[in-house]
């Protein structure tokens, strides 16, 4: 329980960011995860809408991501900025292949993180949102999904959502 009221006192205002339900229902269509799923943040439950059979945490509900150790094959989310050393980490401790909803220089501008993903199996694929306030963050700056897959060595490809191109 402590640990629970330390991080719901961490986590800034701005890690708070509701995923928009359009981002969400690209994102699951366009990764396809399948096997055992996790939410490990589900928030206002927007990616739950689309993966309905998926685990879940929820620090504000009790569900503490930390404290699930249990082995899945997806991970898909939107966690929380200031614990993504950690979070990223603790991802690829439990799953073989990870989607993130994150502001990219969050991931890029951290050598420290590209490290840790680099011995995990690298970057498979990135998807460009826009800038930060097409999805309510509190930032201009490119948000995207980067999948991570365990073992991976190949070249990482890149698509860009584009919902009115046919």
């Amino acid at each position: 329980m402590a640990q629970l009221q330390l991080l719901q006192e961490v986590l800034a205002p701005k890690d708070v960011v509701f995923t928009p339900e359009w981002a969400a229902q690209d994102i699951v269509e366009y990764f396809q995860p399948s096997g055992r799923i996790l939410e490990p943040c589900k928030g206002n439950g927007a990616f739950m809408k689309f993966m309905p059979t998926a685990e879940w945490c929820e620090i504000n509900e009790g569900r503490d991501f930390f404290a699930y150790n249990e082995k899945v094959n997806w991970i898909v989310s939107n966690p929380p900025f200031s614990l993504l050393h950690d979070w990223l980490q603790h991802s690829f401790s439990i799953a073989d292949e990870v989607a993130y909803l994150i502001p990219l220089w969050k991931f890029f501008g951290s050598y420290a993180l590209m490290k840790v993903a680099k011995e995990f199996g690298n970057i498979k694929h990135i998807r460009v949102y826009g800038t930060g306030g097409r999805l309510n963050f509190p930032l201009g700056n490119t948000v995207g999904v980067i999948h991570w897959s365990r073992s991976y060595g190949g070249d990482t490809s890149w698509s860009w959502y584009e919902p009115n191109k046919a």
